[in-house]
């Protein structure tokens, strides 16, 4: 696979791609964040957003899974750059829609939602007794864990086909979820954290949702390609 290939500037599947990407960033960050706002009479919010988080993102990515793998994180875009699976130029592009989408969730979001409710518009930050070495730890274990799946349910040589892949990947995002907010809010994607932090103009050591993910999710990916990859360890007749 060539990594920087102009000609698919040209190719109207690379503009769905992106287009996709931007559109289901877009969605996943609306949701995700409209699950923590302070409504009244709600309760059980670490289940609600658990769960909202999981099914969106399975959702989204049995959507837009053909067009451009349905990956909505920037995160997975370099452990999908770094194993070969997309080129540089749709990492970058795709970097740039998530991130667009991103701001865009929040900034409807913040629009649509009366002021007494908004709170924090699901500002990812670490709990006040964490410190950032653990936060970080947090971050880039969950990461990991996202993309082992992610690359598990992806691999062609386990010959998966329909729901059940963007399903694992969705139960994954639920239970990271349902172990990471007490600890940071789980984000595990740069482009979640990004969106509702830059509306709200909070940043209480937003580094780590960057710095966290990003090794999280090379390591993830190298330890799947080169270890636990089923379509290289096919065995080779003698």
């Amino acid at each position: 696979m060539p990594v920087f290939d102009t000609l698919a500037l040209r190719k109207r599947e690379f503009w769905s791609a992106v287009g996709g990407e931007f559109i289901a960033t877009t969605i996943f960050v609306f949701m995700v964040c409209a699950s923590t706002l302070n409504w009244e009479n709600t309760s059980c919010a670490l289940l609600r957003i658990s769960l909202t988080a999981g099914m969106t993102i399975a959702s989204l990515a049995l959507t837009i899974g053909h067009l451009s793998g349905g990956l909505m994180n920037p995160a997975v875009n370099i452990a999908f750059l770094v194993s070969q699976r997309i080129t540089l130029i749709e990492a970058a592009f795709f970097t740039v829609a998530q991130f667009c989408g991103g701001i865009l969730g929040a900034a409807l979001l913040y629009g649509l939602t009366p002021w007494m409710v908004r709170g924090g518009l699901g500002v990812t930050a670490p709990a006040h007794n964490l410190n950032n070495a653990q936060a970080f730890g947090i971050e880039l274990l969950l990461t990991f864990v996202l993309v082992l799946t992610i690359f598990g349910a992806t691999d062609r040589g386990k010959n998966h086909h329909g729901y059940e892949i963007p399903l694992s990947i969705g139960t994954c995002v639920l239970i990271c979820h349902m172990v990471g907010i007490p600890f940071t809010g789980c984000s595990m994607n740069p482009a979640r954290s990004f969106g509702p932090a830059l509306i709200m103009n909070s940043w209480k050591q937003h580094w780590v949702y960057w710095v966290g993910p990003i090794p999280g999710a090379i390591m993830g990916a190298l330890l799947y390609e080169h270890v636990f990859s089923a379509s290289k360890m096919a065995v080779t007749p003698a």
